[in-house]
């Protein structure tokens, strides 16, 4: 989830304003709100869920999503993903299209989420991808299967779903890691309890998280692994953004500045 915030966005939304007395007080009910360029995910009309660009569905339009796909900074080729939240499907998308050779899973607990997923061209369950309806912190709980990454971007209409913010959620992703595992967390809203959540996740893994703050200050995007790779040397980490940058459309080196720099301001 992000608020709307580059021009262009802005600009639909305050277009599409005069729909709020129509659809808020859904109870939460997903809906859909479309332009000629943008079709949006809306829970309600302050903030969108998910945002597709018209003519190409596959771009990663919000930034926070972009700077989600940085895991590939630690783990250029995944075999497995597992993702908890559809919305729009943008990284189910993203992921699809650019990394073929990794097994995709999404657990999403909203069932009128995933019956909007054909509107977002999220592609059709196959072999390799799977769209399940699941309450994703109780799948991790009860499964042996084990993920090269793992990505949280879980919310509901009142915020960050509060079984994906527990210290035993945490400990769940651990344990569906593979070696060498990377796990991304979205956050967004108050920074304090963001704070906190990363403390509990640093009880849980044996190596520090860094927490990346999104230019339009809405959104925090928190990196935590098994393995040290986080620490990998700057020079090295840039060299693999110049070169990614090259395969994928999104501003790898847009996130890597962002997170050396969190990282350095980590170790004081």
């Amino acid at each position: 989830m992000s608020l709307i915030h580059s021009a262009g966005i802005q600009s639909l939304k305050e277009s599409l304003s005069k729909l709020k007395e129509r659809f808020d007080g859904t109870q939460g009910e997903p809906y859909v709100v479309e332009s000629k360029k943008f079709k949006a995910l809306y829970f309600d009309s302050d903030s969108t869920q998910s945002l597709m660009d018209m003519q190409t569905p596959i771009r990663l339009v919000v930034s926070y999503t972009e700077t989600m796909m940085g895991f590939l900074l630690f783990h250029e080729n995944p075999q497995s993903i597992a993702m908890i939240g559809l919305g729009g499907g943008s990284l189910a998308k993203y992921c699809h299209h650019y990394l073929p050779g990794a097994s995709i899973l999404v657990l999403e607990n909203n069932p009128k989420v995933i019956a909007l997923k054909d509107k977002f061209h999220v592609p059709e369950n196959s072999a390799h991808f799977q769209v399940l309806e699941a309450d994703g912190a109780a799948y991790l709980r009860d499964s042996e299967e084990k993920f090269d990454v793992l990505l949280v971007d879980g919310y509901t209409k009142s915020g960050q779903a509060s079984q994906l913010c527990s210290e035993d959620f945490y400990a769940s992703c651990l344990a569906c890691l593979n070696p060498n595992g990377v796990l991304v967390i979205n956050f967004s809203g108050a920074a304090g309890l963001n704070q906190v959540y990363q403390e509990r996740i640093d009880r849980v893994f044996e190596y520090p998280s860094v927490l990346v703050v999104e230019d339009d200050r809405m959104n925090q995007i928190l990196f935590v692994s098994n393995n040290p790779c986080l620490k990998t040397p700057a020079e090295d980490l840039l060299r693999r953004s110049a070169a990614l940058s090259k395969v994928h459309d999104i501003h790898l080196a847009r996130t890597i500045q962002n997170f050396l720099a969190q990282r350095k301001l980590d170790a004081g």
